[in-house]
């Protein structure tokens, strides 16, 4: 992709294209390292980026599947085991 370097008060600047924003998720800052090849930006991810549906999901009932390694299923688990 090859972009204008355009003009910002005393300094120069590029556009992204929005599709280029919204893939790479980039919000209001980004990274930016530089190497001898060139210049490098990389959205910054929040930390807890994700966090909030992670609740959610910790907070919803156990599954039928996870039931199942909990509970004991089988008759020797019920009566087999004497302690």
């Amino acid at each position: 992709m090859i972009l204008k370097v355009i003009e910002i008060g005393n300094s120069k600047g590029i556009r992204l294209p929005q599709a280029l924003i919204k893939n790479y998720g980039i919000a209001d800052e980004i990274k930016v390292e530089l190497n001898a090849d060139g210049i490098l930006l990389k959205p910054i991810k929040s930390i807890r980026n994700g966090w909030e549906e992670q609740f959610k999901n910790a907070a919803n009932p156990i599954s039928t599947d996870e039931k199942a390694w909990l509970e004991p299923t089988n008759k020797f688990d019920e009566e087999g085991w004497q302690w």
